[in-house]
């Protein structure tokens, strides 16, 4: 007796697991079976309008044909009587529908009217009652499929979210369902143990589909749009122990700074701490991302990436193709060429590229020019120059009112290409820019010059090389760069090392937002660069001082890109005396002497040789105290430069040993 209790203890437990099973498959792969349920739906209730309506229909014309002895069985359905002793016919009709509406209904629910069947003489042909009763069966599995889908939904939903509460695993939120947030999805979904949520007023069934295909859940209640302390609850964003970032990815940028906005009042409502989290801002430039970062005095974010798409292709093309790469270097690691670059094309993703190509093709011993073609230059620079005034002061920057189709930018190649090094097509239309591409690059196979031709839309950067056949393609939503921990990781890790801080976390605590920013360009800026100029692990000393002044060259095109000017020798002199005051009166100071970012000025813009007498004012208070004795403490700017590069070298170093 007890062996069969067990028995049917187990069929019972194996039964509950393959129906368990079935339901996490039907749930996991709903997106297989929308289409073929919603076709299945419409079939069915066809059908079993056109059956029942004709059960109905023949049923009302038999009583119509019944005289007063025919009346009296105890089968007769007096509530057709109307329809026997009097002709109705829109009356017939309407009851013939909404019965059958009735029935279809019960039918999806898993009863039949098999009385009503059953009355008619096709009922004793075996054929129609297979038909019949097959259709029934079929609109039964239909909709249990409906409720199993619904069902199980909400049970992925419920087992993703505790596993995530029980390992405290990161949170990804993704604010905005579209293409582009899509495919970065796909790309961070590989990053595993995250939970993955997409967040939006309304979601699009195929791409609700596609979301629980790489594990993700989607929400669109309120609270989820209000980025309430209520979806923080539900999600399991706790204090001290998620991680958690936020991806605003949405097409509508006002949207986007708005739930950002709202996203970090409740966190710091939920006492959610800023270095638990990470912002990834779509629809602002750089610079505006200060106003959400943490600091000393303002609650933010622990991270933050600003960015709009036309600046991070920008990006993603110097990163993918340092300018390093395009020219030459000495042993000592002075370059022997000048960096001539050329971009086709001025409208927004031109602005950008050549902010970035300015500050990354500095380097010692090369000259800079810049030779933009676009036929509407002149409508088109107005707003640049007056915000980055200093950079065509500073920098050869050319303009052609030609387009990259005509003949004057054949014949530009026809006289410069010896001395091209880069050449940028940065059009919104990717069919036109690969035309130019290609046929520039049967032009420069003509004259004998490999150059790649780069081509930039805002969503994406192409390589056309004559030795490939086909181009390479980054999407700046499937790059690493917009995954904070991805884009910060190195510049984190070369900050601690430079500043030898108590951890690297707390060192980049203690970095500014544009501090920050200027790390990540000098990572993507000098780690290709030492990797250029040498092979071996390790810099001789001559190397090492060419690269400290290739840095101080990428730091000042990197703030002249950003509307800085160089701050006056009074000024410097001034912070310099306001710094040591606050010293001595309260024991620390905030003022940086050498930069206001609230007047956009900087001591350091200045030539490899002027470094000196900046350190020379900046050291001078100390040097006049008499009890100022360790000479360790002194400022040298040129020297600061020299162990950055030490920095960079030393990671670099320990890469190969892991690697």
């Amino acid at each position: 007796m007890i062996f069969i209790q067990i028995c049917q203890i187990i069929a019972v437990c194996l039964l509950s697991a393959v129906l368990f099973a079935i339901l996490i498959y039907i749930s996991m792969y709903s997106q297989k079976r929308t289409m073929p349920l919603k076709i299945a739906f419409i079939i069915m209730f066809v059908g079993g309008m056109c059956i029942y309506s004709y059960c109905h229909y023949r049923v009302i014309e038999h009583y119509r044909g019944l005289d007063e002895e025919s009346v009296s069985g105890a089968s007769y359905d007096r509530s057709l009587e109307w329809a026997r002793k009097g002709n109705f016919p829109m009356l017939r009709t309407s009851y013939v529908v909404m019965r059958s509406v009735i029935d279809v209904g019960m039918m999806f629910y898993g009863r039949a009217n098999s009385d009503i069947f059953y009355k008619l003489p096709e009922s004793e042909n075996p054929y129609f009652v297979f038909g019949f009763w097959l259709l029934h069966l079929i609109t039964f599995y239909t909709m249990a499929t409906a409720l199993l889908i619904r069902f199980g939904n909400g049970l992925l939903r419920w087992i993703r979210i505790n596993i995530s509460k029980i390992f405290n695993a990161d949170v990804d939120i993704v604010f905005g369902i579209n293409q582009d947030s899509l495919a970065f999805g796909r790309k961070i979904a590989d990053k595993k143990g995250n939970m993955l949520v997409y967040v939006d007023t309304v979601v699009n069934e195929e791409y609700e589909a596609l979301i629980r295909d790489i594990g993700g859940l989607t929400y669109s209640n309120k609270d989820a749009i209000d980025a309430s302390t209520s979806f923080l609850k539900d999600i399991c964003i706790k204090p001290a122990k998620t991680r958690f970032r936020l991806y605003v990815l949405s097409g509508e940028y006002d949207r986007n700074l708005h739930y950002a906005q709202m996203m970090l009042e409740s966190l710091k409502k939920a006492d959610i701490r800023p270095e638990q989290t990470e912002l990834v801002l779509l629809g602002t430039d750089e610079w505006k991302g200060m106003f959400f970062q943490s600091n000393e005095t303002q609650y933010g974010y622990g991270s933050v990436v600003s960015f709009d798409e036309f600046e991070m292709t920008a990006r993603l093309l110097i990163h993918k193709y340092p300018l390093c790469n395009a020219i030459k270097f000495d042993e000592n690691g002075r370059a022997t060429e000048d960096m001539d670059v050329l971009i086709i094309g001025f409208g927004h993703i031109g602005h950008e590229v050549l902010r970035k190509v300015i500050a990354a093709g500095q380097f010692v011993g090369s000259n800079f020019r810049a030779t933009v073609y676009d036929p509407k230059f002149e409508q088109r620079t107005g707003f640049f120059k007056s915000q980055y005034p200093k950079m065509f002061k500073n920098y050869n920057v050319v303009f052609k009112p030609y387009d990259g189709r005509g003949n004057q930018i054949f014949q530009f190649l026809q006289d410069n290409a010896s001395t091209l090094k880069y050449i940028m097509i940065c059009l919104e239309d990717r069919d036109v820019s690969r035309e130019i591409a290609v046929r520039m690059l049967d032009r420069l196979h003509t004259m004998g010059y490999p150059l790649n031709v780069y081509t930039c839309d805002s969503k994406s950067i192409r390589c056309y090389s004559q030795q490939a056949q086909d181009c390479e393609t980054y999407w700046i939503y499937d790059s690493e760069l917009l995954y904070a921990g991805e884009l910060d990781r190195n510049a984190i890790e070369i900050n601690h090392r430079y500043y030898k801080g108590n951890s690297p976390v707390e060192d980049w605590k203690k970095c500014g937002y544009f501090d920050r920013m200027s790390s990540r360009a000098s990572v993507d800026y000098m780690m290709p660069l030492i990797r250029r100029v040498t092979t071996k692990n390790e810099l001789t000393n001559e190397q090492r001082d060419n690269l400290a002044q290739s840095e101080h060259l990428r730091l000042c095109a990197f703030y002249y890109s950003f509307g800085f000017d160089v701050m006056e020798r009074e000024e410097v002199m001034r912070r310099t005396r306001n710094r040591q005051y606050e010293i001595i009166q309260h024991g620390r100071s905030d003022i940086c002497v050498t930069k206001d970012r609230k007047t956009m000025k900087h001591a350091c813009l200045v030539g490899w040789d002027e470094l000196d007498d900046i350190s020379r004012i900046e050291n001078l208070p100390m040097l006049e105290d008499k009890n100022y004795k360790d000479s360790n403490g002194l400022k040298d700017e040129k020297e600061s430069f020299r162990r950055w590069v030490d920095m960079v070298m030393k990671l670099i170093q320990d890469k190969g040993q892991q690697g």
